[in-house]
């Protein structure tokens, strides 16, 4: 079996969703998990998860560990940031995942189906593939390294796919996606699976629909038994698939207090301790409407102070060019 360690630096207030992706990660027990967090963690001992582990730490602690593995000064001022450096947590956290394969990094505001089975499935392992991703919800690399050291081979190719300019400037570059680190592994003939096996959450809808769909009657169940699964109504049937992970991006999911449970359900936009619902109660309650909260966070956005300054204008308008 191969050893898959994955990286997740979280710091600031731990929202009510937190735990309940920790029941997710619990679940997947061939994946360990390595938690940096400023925050109290003593309430998830009962969790009695033996593949996570925590390690407190401030974030300006974090920032020195990341800065000891360059010789320039890195721009690090905020834990938004980190995005951009999540490519190189191979070399930053080398001596962390030395006993491992694999590394990876994922978001929280997920829900995790079964990781190793699905890299299993999709013959990761077998054909040697270097990179699992899409998107920076959820991506493993290949613990080698020439792999922990591509993301400085863009260097002068241009202005967003050079490290240097990305780890020295306080804009953000999302270095962790298609147009960052894909690209630079493609530039290096290096194997990646790529493939869309996720369900990404359109953050501009109150239904559960993924970017580009019509409506979908669906809603999300997770059991200690049978992990992560996608629920909706189709022709007056039940459909039911696996997917390797739901992502709930910029939404508050209203989440009763924690305790340890065999299943739970998410719905716009509650998560509810329980079993399935019946074909009418999924009609009801996934039912779409006015999503007040994403238009006020639109609203506000466009107000931000930072969106004003020359130097984001000018950061924009270079991450545009080729």
């Amino acid at each position: 079996m191969k050893k898959i360690r994955l990286i997740i630096p979280y710091f600031g207030k731990l929202p009510k969703f937190f735990p309940y992706f920790l029941l997710t990660a619990k679940r997947n027990q061939k994946i360990d998990f390595l938690i940096y967090t400023d925050q109290k963690v003593d309430q998830f001992e009962i969790l009695n998860a033996k593949n996570i582990e925590f390690v407190t730490l401030s974030f300006d602690e974090l920032r020195e560990k990341v800065q000891s593995k360059f010789d320039f000064k890195i721009s690090l001022k905020t834990p938004y940031k980190l995005c951009d450096y999540r490519v190189a947590y191979g070399l930053i956290f080398e001596k962390e995942l030395k006993e491992y394969d694999y590394w990876g990094f994922c978001d929280t505001d997920v829900l995790l189906g079964d990781i190793y089975q699905f890299l299993e499935k999709h013959s990761f392992f077998e054909n040697d593939y270097a990179r699992y991703g899409l998107f920076g919800h959820l991506q493993i690399f290949k613990n080698s390294q020439d792999v922990n050291h591509v993301f400085m081979s863009g260097r002068g190719l241009n202005y967003r796919l050079d490290y240097h300019n990305v780890f020295t400037n306080e804009q953000t570059f999302i270095f962790d996606e298609a147009d960052g680190i894909q690209k630079i592994f493609e530039k290096n003939n290096f194997k990646q699976l790529q493939d869309k096996f996720f369900h990404d959450i359109d953050i501009s809808h109150f239904s559960f629909r993924e970017y580009g769909e019509n409506e979908p009657k669906r809603y999300y169940f997770w059991s200690e038994k049978n992990g992560l699964e996608s629920i909706e109504i189709k022709d007056n049937k039940l459909v039911v698939k696996h997917p390797l992970y739901a992502h709930f991006q910029k939404r508050t999911i209203e989440c009763p207090e924690f305790e340890v449970v065999d299943s739970f359900y998410v719905i716009p936009n509650r998560l509810v301790v329980g079993d399935k619902i019946s074909i009418q109660e999924i009609e009801k309650v996934t039912n779409n409407r006015f999503y007040w909260e994403y238009v006020k966070s639109t609203f506000l956005k466009k107000f931000k102070r930072e969106k004003w300054t020359l130097g984001f204008i000018r950061h924009k308008l270079r991450m545009k060019s080729k």
